[in-house]
């Protein structure tokens, strides 16, 4: 069994008493250069184009020369980039060799999952243009919804991206944000990101393209996004609950961030062709946190993200789920 030192174990209640009272999502982003080019396929976009490349940054390596694979760091609500990984999967990733692109969604991604969903979609088309090649996406939370919509709706972008990567994604919703809608405050996200939901129901009608290598990693003592097993599961996928390889590993939602055993499997899923292959990862389970993790720099990352996330209480309550565009619900 895994257990987490006192100062992480802090930080996991303090999670567990966000996390309870609904979704939790990050969303890394700042300060996009150049321009992306439009893709020929998918729905025109409706959020303005140099607010989308502002929402963009890339490490400097991320160009045709540098030879290095390129993730585009994706999550959810109020956490921006330093806050969700820098002190992570930013670093570990420049260590391992990858080039990285951070996103910022509009709001710190507490509105319409949609509009945020365009976010994503430039962030790969920038990505892509800028490194000459695929593209690879790592994401967190509300995260991965965000970018299969992405990837269901616009063709051009899943042509663009090799491996998607989901930590603790409510692919299905999740059922504590039914409990919290059926009480009163409910705001567009938690109506979209609601078990049974016109959202979900249009995410997961189709498949992606088979072209693009899914891989959802979810850990079974999540505080929101549950029942896992059941919500982040998606068809096709190396589905992998944590604890089904390293048992009893005391992993939460914002855990699945630092582990160092789901920073293996992401690594595995990078540099193999295809998803995740648990058995094929030596010392899966040894060790806690992922290589260059800076708790001096998460534990005010995580506070400042926190409050930002606790904002989603100032968003509108609507009785009930906003219609989808056009586009999602004829496909």
């Amino acid at each position: 069994m895994t257990s987490l030192p006192i100062p992480l174990r802090t930080a996991g209640a303090a999670v567990a008493a966000v996390l309870l009272a609904g979704l939790l999502a990050i969303v890394p982003g700042a300060q996009g250069r150049a321009s992306a080019s439009a893709g020929p396929t998918g729905p025109p976009l409706s959020v303005p184009q140099q607010t989308l490349d502002d929402a963009v940054r890339c490490t400097p390596d991320v160009h045709p020369g540098s030879g290095k694979k390129v993730v585009v760091l994706v999550g959810g609500v109020g956490f921006d980039p330093a806050d969700a990984w820098g002190w992570g999967y930013s670093r570990a990733l420049v260590r391992d060799g990858y080039g990285v692109c951070e996103v910022t969604v509009l709001d710190h991604g507490r509105g319409d999952a949609t509009i945020g969903a365009e976010y994503v979609v430039n962030a790969v088309r920038y990505a892509q243009a800028r490194s000459g090649q695929k593209v690879n996406i790592v994401a967190h939370s509300a995260g991965p919804a965000l970018s299969l919509w992405a990837l269901r709706f616009w063709p051009d972008v899943a042509a663009s991206v090799d491996d998607m990567i989901s930590l603790a994604g409510p692919i299905h919703g999740a059922h504590p944000v039914n409990l919290i809608c059926s009480v009163g405050f409910c705001p567009v996200l938690a109506h979209q990101l609601s078990m049974g939901s016109r959202f979900t129901a249009a995410l997961n009608r189709e498949p992606i393209s088979p072209s693009v290598s899914v891989t959802s990693i979810f850990t079974l003592f999540d505080e929101g996004i549950q029942p896992a097993r059941e919500v982040s599961s998606y068809p096709g996928a190396a589905n992998i609950a944590l604890q089904d390889h390293c048992p009893g590993r005391l992993v939460e939602h914002v855990g699945l961030m630092y582990d160092a055993a789901t920073y293996r499997l992401a690594l595995d899923a990078l540099s193999h062709p295809g998803p995740a292959v648990p058995a094929r990862t030596p010392n899966l389970c040894e060790g806690i946190t992922l290589p260059g993790f800076d708790i001096a720099t998460f534990v005010p990352s995580f506070t400042q993200g926190a409050i930002k996330y606790l904002g989603i209480l100032g968003q509108p309550s609507l009785p009930a789920e906003p219609a989808l565009p056009r586009y999602a619900e004829q496909g």
